[in-house]
């Protein structure tokens, strides 16, 4: 038997949380809270010890900063956030979408709404914690331009926006990264920081190296500005710093620059699944059979981790998915349909492509995948997700 949800209202007016308060004492599986804020701290959980699974915000004049300090929060001490107040004001609304509340009840709530959002929540609870181990899963490219950071980026953000899980997306590109571009974001610290940290960093101190799209999702950039020199970490600082993130998250998608080399190897080495991204090309398939072997020369039993992805699949291409697969002699093979405008249009704008063009081929096949490496099943969106959803459609 689940134990009961933890809700905590959180409001600057008394008389919203009395109006909250005998809805959620009616619900024999919630265990409810409240607290009136008055002028003050800005994080709304600040001194609370006992942690609740979701918190009621009113949308009151300083609920945004309010929110961006529960997101400073690393995902586990992190409580799902409904918003309360009037969705009346479309604004509103898209704000409270990018900074991650989940659904939004408007006042005067009413009792079946409250016990609705929070089922819900409970259900995506249940789907998401079952007994599925944390994952990590590392891309790569054969050669340059192959599409592993599309793959990375599109998979990492399907796995918050559809199969609610918890994930972070990690640049390994030191140099030359540019997950963060594909979703555009701008980070003003990444992965550099966070290696030179690594050997004090904890939870709590990840996320803030950590930044976030409007989906939930987490991304450790590459680099915050410049370019950085390619031995600023050991594979004994990766390797400390991946422990942290994997037992942050559900899932850690690993972008990887184009090398075997001792950071690349420590990665792939803990990785549960490692995707090879090739094209139909000769020289494509030339480097990633000099990959697939160079990785047997180095890592026990890889081939049972290994897929090779083959991007923007062409079935009159000269080199053929049989040559592939007879060339590289590798067990998994998924193939990506090619839609090479709405990839470049969703590039472009920084929209993920699961929100650019969620039922063209090439999304369908990334949600496939996703759904395969996560071992997890589909949940629904909000309301408050829909709807922005919606009304981003007809901007």
């Amino acid at each position: 038997m689940l134990n009961p949800m933890k809700v905590l209202i959180v409001s600057r007016s008394k008389d919203v949380i009395e109006s909250l308060e005998p809805i959620l004492r009616k619900d024999p599986n919630v265990k409810s809270a409240s607290r009136l804020l008055r002028n003050g701290h800005a994080d709304p959980l600040h001194g609370v010890s006992d942690l609740p699974d979701v918190v009621l915000l009113q949308v009151s004049h300083n609920w945004e900063a309010e929110i961006e300090s529960l997101n400073m929060r690393p995902p586990a001490l992190r409580p799902v956030v409904l918003g309360v107040g009037s969705s009346e004001d479309p604004q509103v609304l898209r704000r409270a979408m990018r900074l991650g509340v989940r659904d939004f009840l408007n006042i005067p709530v009413e009792a079946t709404e409250v016990s609705a959002a929070l089922e819900k929540i409970q259900k995506e609870k249940s789907a998401t914690h079952s007994p599925v181990p944390q994952r990590i899963t590392a891309v790569l490219n054969a050669k340059g331009g192959s599409g592993a950071t599309l793959l990375a980026s599109n998979l990492s953000h399907i796995m918050v926006e559809q199969l609610g899980l918890r994930a972070a997306l990690v640049d390994m590109d030191l140099q030359l990264g540019t997950s963060a571009l594909c979703l555009n974001l701008k980070p003003t610290v990444g992965m550099a920081d966070a290696l030179s940290a690594a050997q004090d960093i904890d939870a709590m101190a990840l996320s803030g190296y950590m930044t976030r799209h409007a989906s939930g999702l987490d991304v450790l950039a590459s680099v915050a500005h410049g370019l950085i020199e390619p031995n600023i970490a050991s594979a004994d600082q990766i390797n400390g710093l991946l422990s942290v993130i994997a037992q942050s998250y559900d899932h850690v998608m690993v972008d990887l620059p184009r090398s075997i080399d001792p950071l690349t190897l420590a990665v792939m080495a803990r990785a549960d699944r490692i995707l090879i991204v090739v094209q139909q090309h000769l020289s494509h398939l030339y480097d990633a059979k000099r990959i697939v072997n160079a990785l047997r020369g180095h890592l026990d039993g890889v081939d049972q981790r290994l897929t090779v992805v083959i991007n923007r699949l062409n079935k009159k291409a000269t080199v053929s998915v049989r040559d592939i697969e007879q060339t590289l002699g590798v067990q998994f093979r998924v193939e990506i349909p090619n839609d090479y405008k709405k990839v470049c249009q969703a590039e472009d704008l920084g929209i993920p492509l699961y929100e650019h063009a969620p039922s063209i081929p090439l999304t369908k096949a990334l949600r496939q995948l996703a759904l395969n490496l996560s071992g997890v099943t589909p949940v629904k969106r909000g309301l408050l997700r829909r709807m922005f959803s919606e009304q981003r459609q007809t901007l």
